[in-house]
């Protein structure tokens, strides 16, 4: 039986769609396929009695097409901090992989070929309106929000279908680039969000 848990804190992602990505309105993607990464913060939670405060987590999203995002076919890893104990880690992998149930659960679902679990150095870095994080060797997102009228707060969708929350800032990449698994891009100015989360099973 699954420990129970909750997980609560920041996330964001980048992909290679334009700004705003098509699978907020379950369209096709417009690149033809989808190259996707989110990364995750854990500000506080637990599993079981297992802390997972200040813990960190990004998952490689690769569809290759055609179709749409929610027929699947997708390639996926998982990529956990380096600084959790094993106990940690293995539970940053329950939740993260859909295992433990929660949202990625659904994402689970689409996944035809998972490739791993790596443990890795992960910066994840909050700043304003700007997110980035590095996976020295792996991965690189920098993006920063879609800002409104005043020039300074974010554009927000809500009400939107998407697996991590309802509600999602609009942002660009500066960059975002990707090398593992004998995958590799490296795109810019290209579709972001951010927002926080807040999970349990």
């Amino acid at each position: 039986m699954t420990a129970q848990w909750n997980i609560e804190g920041e996330y964001f992602e980048s992909c290679n769609c334009d700004v705003v990505c098509a699978c907020l309105v379950q369209n096709v993607p417009p690149r033809g396929r989808c190259d996707a990464a989110m990364a995750f913060q854990v500000s506080t939670g637990h599993y079981g009695d297992i802390s997972l405060d200040g813990l960190k987590s990004a998952v490689m999203i690769s569809f290759p097409g055609p179709g749409k995002m929610r027929d699947g076919n997708w390639t996926a890893a998982l990529y956990i901090d380096d600084s959790a104990s094993k106990d940690q880690a293995d539970a940053l992998t329950d939740i993260f992989s859909g295992q433990a149930g929660g949202p990625m659960a659904m994402i689970s679902g689409l996944i035809s070929n998972f490739l791993g679990v790596k443990s890795v150095p992960i910066e994840f870095i909050m700043e304003g309106n700007k997110r980035q994080l590095a996976i020295p060797n792996v991965m690189t997102i920098d993006i920063e929000a879609v800002t409104g009228r005043d020039g300074s707060d974010p554009l927000w969708v809500t009400n939107a279908a998407h697996p991590v929350t309802s509600q999602l800032s609009l942002a660009c990449s500066n960059a975002y680039n990707y090398k593992d698994y004998n995958l590799a891009w490296d795109v810019s100015e290209t579709n972001g969000h951010f927002a926080p989360f807040s999970w349990h099973n």
